[in-house]
């Protein structure tokens, strides 16, 4: 059932074991987006894709992988997340208890579905398991994302890894990033979450997402650093250049959260035509305003449409990756393979589809 909260506890552990499997999903934004590092208002849902971790208490961390090159603990690559993770976790006093194991996925690497958050929470929510170490869900979450800065520099916003360990079944987050009070919100079970990769791979260190964050804090700034929830079209055409886009993105987006949410969270059918415009207007907004959508992302929204989504439009951080289409649960499968055949028939080699459900966020498998 999804409701309010402020805390929603992990499954308790009860004394310390040896050996444990632990999960954490991927995600999805349906819309929301470059909104969560200046205080705004995002709309994830955790996925049932996602990152598995079979492991025992050990001396030191060390995992293997199929999913991701090379082993843990060697320089660089995907054990910079675990290790800093681990240092995070150490800095909050967690006994110094390493996990020993094996790490399989489901969620495609570089596809914009924060795969590094999902590896991120699952490490965490080994590690403290083997220790018997309890962190409340949002300070776990928090130890993640400055784990990411840790590990890769990138200036996260707290959206990602709050999705992986919040999530609840059937529902999508609603969380206001300044206060981290946060909603679950139904999602229509009629409909499904569409997922349709690029091909286009990402990384965020590599691309130009701090750049695009230090113009929108440039903006803000000019307007006395107020958040960007308080701005009004006025106050946005004051500013020119980058800067002027970046902000009016961000306050134009957080409208377009709300406008969703409350939607959504209406009895009844929701207002499918309406969604669909906003997510429209999310996707040009990200084009035209914040320049990270690809000619690929727009042809796969496009596409998506024309096979009978009912809204559509690029995910995550831009720059390549994926978009999320809301389809009717029916057909969800056809028209994925209809958008697929028809990219790849015009040239591209996209990196395939998915039909997704909201899942529960990270926990212990039992």
């Amino acid at each position: 059932m999804c409701g309010r909260g402020r805390r929603v506890p992990l499954p308790r552990i009860v004394g310390r074991r040896s050996d444990t499997s632990v999960w954490a999903p991927g995600r999805v934004n349906l819309i929301g987006e470059f909104t969560d590092y200046s205080g705004g208002l995002v709309l994830p849902a955790a996925l049932d894709l996602g990152i598995r971790i079979d492991c025992a208490a050990s001396n030191r961390t060390v995992l293997t992988s199929e999913a991701f090159p090379g082993p843990s603990d060697e320089a660089g690559g995907w054990g910079r997340y675990v290790s800093a993770v681990e240092a995070e976790l150490g800095a909050l006093g967690r006994e110094p208890v390493g996990i020993a194991g094996h790490v399989s996925s489901n969620l495609p690497v570089g596809a914009g579905l924060s795969s590094s958050a999902a590896l991120e929470v699952a490490v965490a929510t080994g590690l403290c398991a083997v220790a018997d170490f309890r962190l409340e869900p949002l300070e776990l979450a928090l130890a993640c994302q400055r784990a990411e800065l840790r590990a890769v520099g990138v200036p996260c916003g707290i959206m990602d890894q709050a999705a992986s360990v919040l999530g609840r079944e059937g529902c999508a987050l609603l969380l206001d990033t300044g206060s981290l009070a946060y909603e679950q919100v139904a999602l229509p079970p009629e409909l499904a979450l569409v997922l349709i990769d690029s091909g286009v791979s990402r990384r965020l260190e590599g691309s130009a997402y701090a750049e695009r964050r230090r113009e929108l804090e440039q903006g803000l700034a000019a307007l006395d650093g107020r958040n960007p929830r308080e701005l009004t079209a006025a106050d946005v055409e004051r500013l020119a250049g980058a800067p002027g886009r970046r902000v009016r993105h961000v306050v134009s987006e957080n409208r377009r959260v709300a406008e969703v949410a409350s939607i959504l969270g209406e009895p009844g059918r929701p207002r499918l035509a309406e969604l669909g415009e906003l997510f429209a207007e999310g996707h040009e907004s990200l084009r035209r305003d914040f320049e990270v959508t690809t000619a690929e992302l727009d042809l796969l929204v496009s596409l998506a449409l024309e096979a009978g989504a009912v809204a559509a439009r690029m995910t995550g951080g831009g720059f390549g990756g994926s978009i999320v289409a809301l389809a009717e649960r029916e057909g969800a499968e056809a028209l994925a393979g209809r958008v697929v055949a028809e990219y790849r028939h015009r040239g591209h080699a996209g990196g395939g589809a998915y039909v997704c459900r909201a899942s529960d966020g990270a926990h212990e498998v039992r």
